[in-house]
């Protein structure tokens, strides 16, 4: 057994495991943020997830203190458990954290493992409680390992029955009550136990037998050898089964069918229906969170009464079938359905796809369901959503100052998008993508809450746009051989994108790849969400909120209906694009995006032409681009791409509109020409020229002028003053020693909007 260190007595009192449950917490919760840890565990031979969900594992990364809350007067109790030393520095930096719970959840100790080295710091110094309690009351046969990591490496194997005991002379009467509760008949002992241990377990009723571990890394068939009992449990051959979309097991007389497989680097998530061989009409149906041993054993207590059997044993079932569900694959041709509709569903759904009006149809929904006005905005994220289908799809930014809207646009076109057809995050960090299912993104919508919460991700999302595959090499340890080697993680697109942000300064790579849609953030507008969010809590309102239901319903049933049709635009030659910047090579293909989802999402209402290949080859299927398409495709650029191709940002825009006309009102007044004896402005006064007036007219103002005007707040006109002053819409005059910094406004209207949309050809 490794060095020991610990706090002593202290360990054994309330206050104690109340800190170190909250350590194991934080330490835990590293270990899920901090990529450093996985690849620890990784490259120590643990590449599977369910380890760290079991037994919540976590990670030292030497930063205990600060993850500690403010207020927490926590730092003579962390030197009192032995987690910090006299000088105060983490004892377990760069550990493993591996903890053990009691009864009622509460942490009774841990142990920080160097995996270089094996090491195992221990704290309390006599450990109490037993680590991995499970094993003893799933089965009659337990395996008993000296150490801790001896233990988790078999356990990773799929030796769930591992038990460490406190080192070699470390059997405790915890673990002695433990087996005779749990009806204990066989332990094997993978060390050479003292005669002291072995007389123990013997008077327990225990049948003792030894053998001894190969050299690290194991080999399955050298453990299948010594552990033939475990093994038969834990594979069973031939009860099981592919299917389309997952798998069969069967063990004795219980069958459980798993389909729905979703895995990610921390969670793995399944369906199980349970039921009885012979007897399919009956069985209990939940999906799992199969790394969470609270939800593996809700559904084992929920399907024991159905199979007649203790909620134990199928507990272990569950354990059998977990490895099992890790290495299940998904292909595309088996991917995870969605709902299936019912006729009368189908057939309005179907109804809806054919409607003439589709277009105005989705306004008036949004409308219906408490989402006033921002046409174009709704229309066009509907559509960016709808592009998932295609192998083009499209991106869009949703960009406003704070509390003016953005999430509510975001939530509203979500609400319409089936729930399998999108993933929504509140944060990636960088490498999040890279570490994806291989198919789990394919054609699906990606949406972000907050664009600064995905900045570190932004070279992965690009990457995912433009070359539609990530693909990352790492190293992990060959279990056969024990030596490093390259591996690759492959995530397929293509993906469209949402994303929402109230920054002006986004990456500029990344900004350009979107369309963006800016929230109306006038009077009027506010006064009719004020008016709506009034009318909603009347009658009215409780009518909408039940009849949206069935709105959201109807579009996640008609986008299922929607199939991945190719489409082509046998117009795009007549179509003319202003070509005056190079972003224009970008902005044109949003255009022709925009044409193509229209044309894609009237498909109901086209023709399904063929075309095959000179030669042979697969037949492709598509719709083509009417004239229609393309006319309201122009409308939604007029507005949507014209921002896109404005220097300045909408908030920016917005400010910029409410100064000129805040300086046209003072200019018809008299304002404050420009002359002798007029005393220099203050530094960080502005002033704006207004070419409409005749001559030289200069107004000057300040920041506080400008927010009693518009009511915005200093933050967000500092940000968006500073914009405008920097692109040269406003000028600074600062006066110091007789010397006076002008910036003039350019004369003439600058070109906020896009022009130049031609249908030509299209008639």
């Amino acid at each position: 057994m490794g060095r020991r260190r610990g706090y002593g007595d202290a360990g054994r009192e309330a206050r104690g495991r109340k800190v170190l449950t909250k350590v194991a917490a934080l330490y835990h919760r590293e270990m899920l943020a901090d990529t450093a840890g996985r690849k620890v565990l990784e490259a120590a031979g643990f590449p599977g997830a369910s380890v760290i969900s079991d037994f919540k594992i976590g990670y030292a990364n030497g930063a205990l203190l600060k993850l500690v809350p403010e207020g927490d007067d926590l730092e003579g109790a962390l030197k009192g458990l032995g987690l910090l030393d006299s000088e105060g520095r983490e004892v377990l930096e760069g550990c493993v954290v591996l903890p053990w719970f009691g009864e009622g959840g509460e942490c009774l100790g841990m142990a920080g493992v160097r995996m270089e080295t094996g090491e195992e710091v221990y704290l309390p110094p006599v450990p109490e409680g037993v680590w991995n309690r499970t094993a003893a009351r799933l089965n009659r046969f337990i395996i008993v390992t000296p150490s801790i990591l001896e233990a988790l490496r078999l356990y990773a194997q799929g030796y769930r029955e591992a038990i460490p005991l406190w080192g070699k002379d470390g059997l405790t009467q915890e673990h002695l009550a433990l087996m005779f509760r749990s009806g204990t008949k066989e332990a094997v002992l993978t060390f050479d136990a003292s005669g002291k241990v072995v007389s123990a377990l013997r008077q327990e009723g225990v049948e003792v037998r030894k053998v001894e571990l190969p050299s690290w890394p194991w080999k399955q068939e050298e453990l299948r050898v010594l552990f033939p009992k475990a093994e038969r449990s834990l594979t069973p051959e031939g009860m099981v089964e592919r299917t389309g979309a997952g798998f069969t097991a069967r063990y004795q007389n219980r069958c459980y069918r798993v389909k729905g497989v979703e895995k990610g680097p921390v969670k793995l998530r399944a369906s199980i229906q349970a039921y009885k061989a012979g007897a399919e009409g009956r069985f209990h149906l939940d999906v799992v969170e199969m790394y969470s041993q609270r939800g593996r054993m809700q559904y084992a207590k929920g399907a024991s009464a159905l199979l007649g059997e203790d909620a134990e044993e199928v507990l272990a079932d569950l354990g059998r079938i977990l490895p099992m569900a890790e290495e299940f694959t998904t292909t595309v041709e088996e991917g995870v359905k969605g709902k299936e509709m019912g006729q009368e569903e189908r057939e309005e759904a179907l109804a809806f796809l054919r409607d003439p009006a589709l277009l105005e149809r989705i306004e008036e929904d949004f409308e219906a369901c408490g989402l006033s006005g921002e046409g174009a905005n709704k229309l066009t994220g509907y559509l960016a959503a709808v592009s998932r289908k295609l192998e083009e799809p499209l991106a869009v930014l949703i960009q406003s100052r704070s509390a003016a809207g953005k999430s509510t646009l975001q939530e509203a076109i979500l609400r319409f998008v089936p729930p399998e057809d999108y993933v929504k995050y509140t944060r990636l960090t960088g490498q999040a993508l890279f570490y994806a299912d291989e198919t789990g993104l394919s054609h699906k919508l990606i949406a972000i809450e907050e664009e600064a919460g995905a900045r570190e991700a932004g070279y992965s999302i690009r990457n995912l746009q433009s070359s539609k595959v990530l693909s990352i090499a790492t190293t992990e340890k060959d279990q056969a051989t024990g030596k490093m080697r390259t591996v690759e993680y492959r995530v397929k697109g293509p993906v469209a994108l949402m994303l929402t942000t109230t920054s002006v300064d986004m990456d500029y790579e990344t900004q350009n790849r979107f369309l963006i849609l800016t929230i109306d953030e006038s009077r009027g507008m506010t006064e009719r969400i004020l008016a709506r969010q009034r009318d909603m809590e009347t009658l009215e309102g409780l009518k909408v909120r039940r009849e949206r239901e069935g709105i959201e319903r109807r579009h996640q049933n008609a986008q299922r209906l929607l199939r991945p049709l190719a489409v082509v635009n046998p117009h795009a030659p007549g179509l003319t694009f202003p070509a005056n910047t190079l972003r224009a090579r970008r902005d044109h293909r949003k255009y022709l995006g925009l044409i193509r989802v229209i044309a894609f999402l009237h498909q109901h209402q086209r023709e399904v032409k063929t075309y095959t290949p000179e030669g042979g080859g697969e037949a492709v299927e598509y719709v083509e681009v009417e004239p229609g398409d393309i006319e309201k495709a122009n409308r939604l650029s007029g507005e949507v791409l014209g921002r896109t191709l404005d220097e300045v940002s909408a908030p920016g825009r917005a400010l910029l509109t409410e100064i000129r006309r805040m300086v046209g009102e003072k200019a018809g007044k008299g304002g404050d020409p420009r002359g002798e004896g007029v005393p220099q402005t203050p530094r960080g006064v502005g002033a704006l020229h207004d070419p409409r007036s005749e001559g030289v007219q200069e107004v000057r103002f300040t920041r506080r002028d400008i927010r009693a005007y518009t009511g915005w707040s200093d933050f967000q006109v500092r940000t968006h003053l500073g914009e405008l002053e920097e692109l040269e819409y406003v000028w600074a005059v600062t006066g110091r020693r007789g010397k006076e910094y002008v910036y003039e406004l350019a004369e003439g209207e600058d070109q906020s909007r896009l022009g130049g949309l031609v249908g030509a050809g299209a008639g």
